[in-house]
């Protein structure tokens, strides 16, 4: 059936399909109408058929049951979340009791007397910074435990260790938006933030429960002398910051506000851990103890000149604390590269440099840690801290941009110091097989030293029986040779030489004869001056053997020394008295003289 719609022709099919509803248009001149586009041809489709108008009820009414389902499963779905949250609230997942936690005291050594370590006891007042630990730069610190030096509680919870920080109240009130802020802190889980672990809400021991980072801050381990840090802990170190404070700022917490490195954490594995931040509203109202007054007056040193300026009708926005967050870092990455505090080597009280970062003087330069004081900073860092902590905080950058600026530090370098050390240890592991054969080669040249001096000192046969710890006895033999010579004289030669020449002399006339002697069977017991004592027969028994060789070696020697020459006195005629003895070891010898 053919339906006109408006001007134009439609034909409809069996399924509703339109066909045929184009119209080609062209410039024409129409003497009635003159120029313009006119319509010159029509497609109608099929003009004759027997197509009928098909209505579609059923089709729209089932879209509109199928929309309306669609809306009412997103509405359900909607209230179940919400029905779920508000029961995940309710459940208190994060709170814990404090009699399950066994609480690990630490000692006075002085008394004897356990006391707890938060106490603000007479050590801690002469030292307003409180440290959190300063233990645990052994291989396993987790296991080893020296509590006497720990200055944070810690406590054992469900068979794990974790800090347990006081919170000075007298009573809590349990408000939804503190169960929302706790259920926030207790699903925020990353590498590079101090875990949330729970709250005890009981009073007196109102508290908090996170988790234990055993090598303590990153304040501790820059003022320990005795800890070197090169280049690639360094840019561990600051990576692990970044990581975690670009997370914070994506988070639904948006910032940390008090970021100092006292705030920041190192586990048994060397990874940074932030702490510190969030539960503004479990926190509220808190009392401080004196030791804990100074040490948060100490992190103002941390704190942005435009938040310290601020007063309570003016409270700073997220962005506000955001940016305040970068100028932390900035003051953080600066005491790490000089290791001498947040504004490095300074006659000045930190009050004194408080009042300097808050005046507002138009003509001079803002107050910032001298830059002079870091000698072996590099370009790029040197830019990026003035970049982080500018006095206009919307020309400080943000942390991804931070990210980058800094990338040059952790160059070739893994994720983080665990997986450095292992591909150090990888590398080593390749040169170790060449190493270890260097050192055996070194090894076996210096046992060869040491032997050949031993044997010199002690018959071969006693020192090998030494050597291998055997104990030596000692023995009698009834049948040697011994041999004794003197040079014919040699007082009067000595007296007209100089000990520099006697010394050469002797050297050079018992060299030749240790180099004649080793062709017989004979030991060498020792030298005196220009006696020369040999023995044959002993340790090692040979028989009758021992006067022959004894004798040719006499011989040999008798011969030797005439061809031997004298450095400082080459025209004499260098004599050798001998004499042998032949019988039992230790009875008369029996002299005999040769020319």
């Amino acid at each position: 059936m053919m339906y006109r719609l408006r001007r134009y022709m439609v034909y409809m099919d069996e399924n509703g399909d339109a066909e045929g509803n184009y119209t080609l248009i062209a410039l024409d001149n129409r003497p009635t109408k003159g120029h313009g586009l006119y319509p010159i041809a029509y497609f109608v489709g099929k003009e004759n058929g027997t197509n009928l108008p098909v209505t579609h009820t059923g089709e729209i009414v089932g879209g509109v049951a199928g929309g309306f389902l669609l809306i009412m499963t997103a509405v359900m779905l909607m209230l179940y979340r919400n029905w779920k949250y508000e029961q995940e609230l309710d459940s208190l997942l994060w709170k814990v009791n404090y009699k399950d936690i066994q609480i690990k005291e630490k000692k006075d050594e002085s008394t004897g007397v356990n006391e707890a370590p938060t106490k603000c006891n007479s050590k801690t007042t002469t030292q307003p910074i409180v440290r959190t630990s300063q233990v645990s730069l052994s291989s396993n610190p987790d296991a080893d435990f020296r509590y006497s030096m720990i200055y944070t509680q810690i406590g054992v919870y469900k068979g794990r260790v974790f800090a347990v920080k006081k919170v000075r109240k007298k009573s809590i009130e349990i408000t939804r938006e503190m169960k929302k802020e706790l259920k926030v802190m207790r699903d925020l889980r990353h590498d590079n933030l101090n875990a949330f672990i729970g709250a005890c809400t009981d009073p007196p021991n109102i508290c908090i429960v996170v988790e234990y980072c055993a090598r303590g801050s990153l304040k501790d381990i820059l003022e320990n002398e005795d800890m070197k840090l090169d280049n690639m802990f360094m840019a561990s170190l600051v990576g692990d910051i970044i990581r975690g404070m670009i997370y914070l700022h994506e988070s639904v917490i948006k910032y940390h506000g008090s970021l100092s490195t006292s705030n920041c954490l190192v586990d048994s594995r060397w990874v940074v851990k932030l702490a510190d931040f969030g539960l503004h509203e479990f926190k509220k109202d808190a009392e401080c103890e004196p030791c804990d007054v100074m040490r948060k007056y100490h992190g103002l040193l941390y704190r942005a000149p435009e938040l310290l300026r601020s007063t309570k009708s003016q409270e700073p926005t997220v962005r506000d604390y955001q940016r305040g967050d970068v100028y932390s870092f900035a003051i953080v990455l600066y005491e790490l590269q000089g290791r001498h505090g947040p504004f490095g080597i300074s006659e000045l009280t930190p009050s004194e440099i408080l009042k300097k970062i808050i005046a507002r003087e138009p003509d001079t330069e803002p107050f910032r840690p001298p830059l002079n004081q870091l000698e072996n900073c590099l370009q790029f860092v040197r830019a990026c801290l003035t970049e982080c902590w500018a006095e206009d905080p919307e020309i400080r950058p943000d942390f991804k941009i931070i990210r980058n600026k800094l990338r040059p530090l952790r160059k070739g370098m893994k994720p983080n110091i665990f997986d450095n050390m292992m591909a150090m240890m990888e590398k080593y592991a390749n040169n170790l097989e060449a190493l270890v054969d260097e050192r055996t080669d070194q090894l076996t040249e210096e046992k060869k030293k040491t032997d050949a001096l031993l044997y010199e000192m002690l018959p071969r046969y006693v020192a090998e029986q030494l050597k291998r710890g055997h104990k030596v006895e000692a023995e009698s033999f009834d049948s040697v040779t011994i041999y004794f010579s003197d040079i014919v004289g040699f007082t009067a030669m000595s007296a007209e030489s100089t000990p520099l020449q006697v010394v050469d002399f002797l050297n050079d006339l018992y060299t030749c004869f240790d180099s004649t002697i080793e062709n017989y069977d004979v030991y060498k017991v020792e030298t005196i001056g220009d006696a020369y004592m040999v023995v044959s027969g002993l340790p090692i028994r040979n028989g009758i053997q021992h006067a022959g060789e004894i004798a040719s070696m006499s011989l040999c020697l008798l011969d030797a020394i005439k061809q031997f020459t004298i450095r400082h006195r080459p025209l004499d005629k260098l004599q050798l008295r001998i004499g042998i003895h032949s019988g039992k070891f230790g009875g008369k010898t029996n002299v005999r003289f040769y020319n």
